[in-house]
């Protein structure tokens, strides 16, 4: 069989009008949509659902000889909350509307991250196991796995998981949006909450107290140092480069009392292969007490509240090769880049699994939008690119 628009717009249609907003998940519907689709498909899989949570299962499906090789086609099935009050429309009845710039565009939540690309993979896995008059078909391909994960835009749970249920897989392309290009590093992020404390006084006597909003500020200008001797490093890929920022601040009880307690939030956004958290952790602590130094007597306690990995594998990776050549043979012209956002690479990378991510739509204008919509074109194009990287890995015709 052969990819069509058709079938890769239907398929989509089903899985965004499966509603899975997380929170507070409820991929159930997504997945009984999947394994319906899959055991009516000419391909036999074998298919392994496991329920991590009521009615958050993840479903993992299998099809080929993995002797010959196995690929890994992942991707979440939960999706951010929408207000259908903001949209033009039902968030979860996808329309079609062909007033764009770039063709149709299909419009509904979670199209471009990353429900599309989970109906391009399976289009393609279907197209590529079947064979048509352009492949193999007499070849014993490799093996397709195809998953399908929970709880990605809260943690990520569901692809650990599955990165140990599948085992060992050669690599692994995971669908979030990057615009048809080869995503290959992606930054980590450390939040610390940062609490200052003084002592409370009436404003008219400002003496008797000790100021925590001062205090604040002070050790806020040294992360601010910090801040920029760390903006001085830099990667090939990620761009800016790591960051420190101050994502929000609160201190001060009434209008006439000074405050004796004020509180910030800094987020680090890390690079790949950096060092243990601990690390960070002593630096941001020297960070605070060299602003204190001239501070009012203030106390503070730091403490971490996040920690995501960053993740990422070098740019001459023969899975990155083989995925721009895959998208230059279908007439896709793909650049390798980074990914400015989270992504389930990091619970695959690090378990020793090279993965890249690879999907339509883009995190800057697509992905958690109001409105959110992928081109038709793009959704067909990304089906290809996997089917031609399934050739190229599963055929074993090329490197």
């Amino acid at each position: 069989m052969k990819i069509t628009e058709s079938a890769v717009v239907e398929l989509t249609w089903t899985l965004v009008e499966r509603p899975s907003p997380n929170p507070p998940g409820g991929e159930g519907p997504v997945v009984d949509a999947l394994v319906e689709y899959l055991e009516a498909s000419p391909v036999e899989w074998t298919l392994e659902r496991e329920e991590l949570e009521p009615g958050r299962p993840n479903l993992v499906a299998r099809a080929g000889n993995p002797e010959h090789g196995r690929l890994l086609l992942t991707g979440h099935t939960d999706v951010v909350p929408a207000n259908a009050d903001d949209w033009t429309g039902d968030p979860y009845e996808l329309r079609r509307e062909s007033d764009g710039p770039d063709g149709d565009r299909l419009v509904g939540r979670g199209v471009a991250d990353m429900k599309g690309a989970l109906a391009a993979k399976v289009v393609a896995a279907e197209a590529f196991l079947t064979g048509d008059d352009d492949s193999d078909s007499s070849a014993d391909p490799g093996e397709v796995v195809l998953g399908f994960a929970i709880d990605e835009e809260r943690g990520g749970p569901g692809t650990e998981r599955i990165a140990e249920a599948v085992g060992d897989v050669d690599a692994a392309v995971v669908g979030e949006p990057t615009d048809l290009h080869v995503a290959i590093a992606q930054y980590g992020a450390l939040d610390w909450e940062l609490v200052v404390y003084g002592r409370e006084s009436h404003s008219g006597r400002p003496d008797r107290g000790i100021n925590a909003i001062d205090g604040l500020r002070c050790a806020l200008n040294g992360v601010a140092d910090l801040a920029e001797e760390v903006a001085a490093e830099d990667h090939p890929i990620l761009e800016p480069g790591p960051t420190i920022t101050v994502t929000e601040i609160e201190g001060g009880s009434a209008p006439h009392v000074v405050p004796g307690e004020a509180r910030a939030t800094v987020s680090w956004r890390t690079l790949p292969e950096g060092p243990e958290p601990e690390n960070y952790d002593e630096r941001m602590r020297a960070a605070v007490e060299s602003g204190l130094v001239d501070a009012p007597p203030v106390e503070f306690e730091l403490r971490r509240t996040l920690t995501v990995d960053a993740a990422g594998i070098d740019a001459d990776h023969p899975l990155v090769r083989q995925t721009v050549a895959a998208a230059g043979e279908v007439g896709v012209e793909s650049d390798v880049v980074g990914f400015n956002a989270g992504s389930d690479t990091r619970h695959l990378i690090p378990r020793g699994i090279p993965a890249v991510l690879f999907g339509p739509g883009t995190i800057e204008d697509d992905a958690h939008t109001v409105d959110e919509s992928v081109a038709v074109s793009d959704l067909v194009a990304t089906a290809r690119v996997y089917e031609r990287l399934l050739e190229r890995y599963l055929l074993a015709t090329d490197d």
